[in-house]
């Protein structure tokens, strides 16, 4: 378990203008390659194996190992669970999309030589390099504490005056203050104590005495997340091979991100005579939309030092992505009386840009003759050396978020293993294991991966049909979906979460 994650971060804690933050720079600058569904099935351990399309994102000397062309396709499937156990409820919720792991072809070209330059291949691939999905579903009933008592209390210390506006986005602008505590004074679910123009009550609260504050009752609280997209990457790639012992490439990659958040959280009065600003409920919601598009190259080499050893080595450039962001908030309320609020932020936008850091990787992997092989890389990357900018490239805007960065992201050690076995002609059996130190051990778990598969050959091995799937080992984490207040603690929950991919790759050969 990590330190409390407070899972509403982009409701509750954003006050900025803006929905960038230096977690979601590190969502964006990780890799966790799919490929083909033989690649997954062996952990994408690659770097010296070359010879598959899905190989060809992990080290661009991949290619040189074809001696004739290919062409390849991989649909998927990408399965995302979560389980929370939050005020002694527990909840399971799941989704599935569909995506395109890997597509696309290498040409092979002989020169005729026996000695020197005995091939040259060009490639074009696209190649999933991350996917985002996750999903978590939590619910409970607490007489304790409240999202609205967290927003009053945070609020302390502001005059009513800077809530106060004919035009509901001006608190927002003028006075730096956060969409949610002025979407809740819009829906009248905050209102200044009798007694004072700087103290705030929230409407699931009740005040004694003019001074005393409580909860009014048991209030039905509930939240929702989805999360989805991913990072692909077009490479334009060349591979050469020297008398079969040296071979070398070289990618140019185009990559588009995409990413989509969305979150609900809700709470519901069990008996609304408990409350004495007739509240029935509220809801907080909040979407955003990121694409991005970037760049950078790739080079690596392949080395067959003894008959049957294979070593390699690949370096990939930082990725430069500029990134545009777009974000709403709204907040509805309704109350016994009959009255109800729908009160929406506007729209935002912002274009910025991410710098991800350069990774390398060495592997080595040996050959069993044509019956069996096992492969092992290790891969580095220091996410240290990410860093933000405006859309002018002035990484003084993102000052704070450079700063974080900085201090808490460390270097991750990747160690990604595999096996194939060929029982028959026809037929191979694989395994892999992936592990992924944490880019920051205070907040996040080291990641792991078990995979396995099997492929086939057809029509004297012209024709081959690979399976795979890989699976995440569950991970788990604290969270609050709301900020302690006035020395009340928030409820604390856990999240457990995993994902699992299922690869079909129709590959052909000419």
């Amino acid at each position: 378990m990590k330190k409390i994650t407070t899972i509403l971060f982009s409701i509750l804690l954003t006050t900025g203008l803006s929905a960038q933050t230096a977690g979601e720079a590190l969502t964006f600058s990780q890799q966790h390659y799919e490929g083909t569904a033989r690649t997954l099935a062996m952990g994408n351990a690659f770097t010296a194996l070359g010879g598959d399309l899905g190989a060809i994102a992990i080290n661009p000397a991949s290619s040189a190992i074809y001696r004739y062309s290919q062409f390849s396709l991989t649909p998927s499937f990408i399965t995302s669970n979560g389980e929370t156990n939050y005020l002694n409820d527990v909840y399971n919720d799941s989704f599935t999309r569909m995506a395109m792991s890997n597509l696309g072809f290498v040409m092979a070209f002989d020169t005729g030589n026996y000695s020197g330059l005995l091939n040259y291949n060009f490639g074009i691939t696209l190649n999933r390099n991350n996917s985002f999905n996750a999903i978590m579903t939590a619910y409970g009933i607490t007489d304790q504490s409240s999202l609205l008592g967290s927003i009053a209390s945070g609020l302390s210390g502001v005059h009513v005056s800077a809530l106060e506006s004919t035009d509901s986005y001006n608190p927002f602008y003028n006075n730096n203050l956060a969409w949610p505590e002025v979407l809740a004074w819009e829906t009248y679910l905050l209102a200044n104590t009798p007694d004072s123009d700087y103290d705030y009550i929230g409407s699931t609260e009740n005040i004694y005495d003019n001074s005393i504050i409580e909860l009014g009752g048991e209030l039905e609280q509930s939240y929702y997340r989805k999360i989805h997209g991913g990072t692909n990457a077009f490479s334009l790639n060349f591979g050469g091979n020297f008398s079969d012992f040296f071979y070398f490439g070289a990618n140019l990659n185009l990559l588009s991100l995409t990413y989509e958040l969305n979150e609900t959280y809700g709470e519901k009065a069990i008996n609304t005579r408990d409350f004495q600003d007739g509240f029935e409920s509220m809801t907080s919601t909040y979407w955003q939309r990121s694409n991005g598009s970037g760049v950078n190259f790739q080079v690596g080499a392949i080395v067959t030092p003894i008959p049957g050893l294979r070593v390699g080595a690949s370096f990939t450039s930082p990725t430069w992505f500029d990134m545009t962001d777009n974000w709403q908030r709204n907040m509805k309320s309704s109350f016994v009386n009959g009255n109800y609020y729908d009160v929406d932020s506007p729209v935002g936008a912002y274009n910025y840009r991410i710098r991800t850091p350069m990774r390398w990787s060495v592997g080595a992997a040996f050959t069993f003759g044509n019956r069996a092989l096992v492969s092992a890389d290790y891969e580095n990357v220091n996410y240290s050396k990410i860093w933000m900018a405006d859309n002018d490239g002035n990484r003084e805007v993102f000052s704070e978020e450079n700063n974080e960065i900085t201090r808490y992201f460390k270097k991750s050690d990747i160690i990604r293993v595999g096996a194939e076995v060929w029982p028959l002609n026809i037929m191979a059996i694989r395994v892999g294991y992936n592990y992924y130190s944490s880019p920051d051990p205070e907040f996040y778990d080291a990641q792991q991966y078990i995979s396995g598969g099997v492929g086939f050959k057809f029509g004297k091995g012209r024709t081959t049909l690979d399976i795979a799937y890989r699976r995440s080992i569950n991970n788990s984490e604290n969270f609050t979906l709301y900020n302690d207040y006035s020395g009340i603690e928030a409820p604390l929950g856990v999240y457990t979460f995993g994902r699992g991919n299922l690869l079909f790759t129709f590959g052909f050969k000419f």
